[in-house]
């Protein structure tokens, strides 16, 4: 976690002050590593904390140096990152977000984006609040398990029938968190959510 954060802390410091740099952040949410792609959207979400006038500015870089649908590993990533970050453009970005709902290379993303948003609004991403759910119904393994985690970080009370039919499925799965990326089970990781959202039920 620390060598994280000081990776994307660096990422960030760099971009600010180097056009090289920046481009090289855009490069690693393509990287083949889930490590690197968390890294450089947390690193661009952290640019627009506190200097929100680089990320207007190289709006176009960021997002149209991506092929016609937007489908990039990270891109999704990226977007959850800088819209958690600037809430004068969120609505603006969760409507880009629509484009990786379907998008098999960028769902995992998506989900997490969602999720990010939601933590700091929850009322801009009710909307998305039963697609998060939906998810956990997938086959797929880590879009499943993606979901549940955004579930119990959102304290999600109408997820809870969706997980407990999950709670024997032991195939390992890698996703996000808020902060790093976790190697688990889905098992494991819906018998925590579930305690964490009986425990504190916020969202319906």
């Amino acid at each position: 976690m620390t060598g994280l954060k000081e990776e994307i802390d660096s990422l960030a410091l760099e971009a600010i002050g180097d056009k090289k740099a920046f481009k090289h952040v855009i490069s690693l949410l393509y990287d083949v590593e889930m490590e690197k792609r968390l890294a450089a959207a947390k690193a661009l979400g952290e640019i627009a904390r506190i200097r929100p006038d680089i990320i207007r500015r190289r709006w176009d870089r960021i997002f149209y140096a991506f092929d016609d649908t937007m489908s990039c590993w990270g891109a999704a990533e990226a977007l959850g990152e800088i819209g958690r970050n600037m809430p004068e453009i969120r609505g603006k970005i969760l409507l880009l977000l629509r484009k990786f709902e379907k998008d098999e290379t960028s769902c995992q993303g998506y989900i997490w984006a969602i999720c990010r948003i939601a933590q700091v609004d929850m009322e801009r991403a009710l909307e998305f609040m039963p697609e998060i759910v939906g998810f956990i119904n997938e086959k797929d393994a880590c879009l499943k398990s993606q979901a549940i985690w955004a579930s119990g970080e959102l304290r999600i009370q109408d997820a809870l029938e969706s997980i407990e039919k999950n709670i024997n499925d032991m195939r390992e799965v890698k996703i996000y968190t808020s902060d790093s990326v976790e190697k688990t089970t889905i098992s494991l990781l819906a018998r925590k959510v579930l305690e964490e959202i009986k425990a504190q039920p916020l969202r319906r």
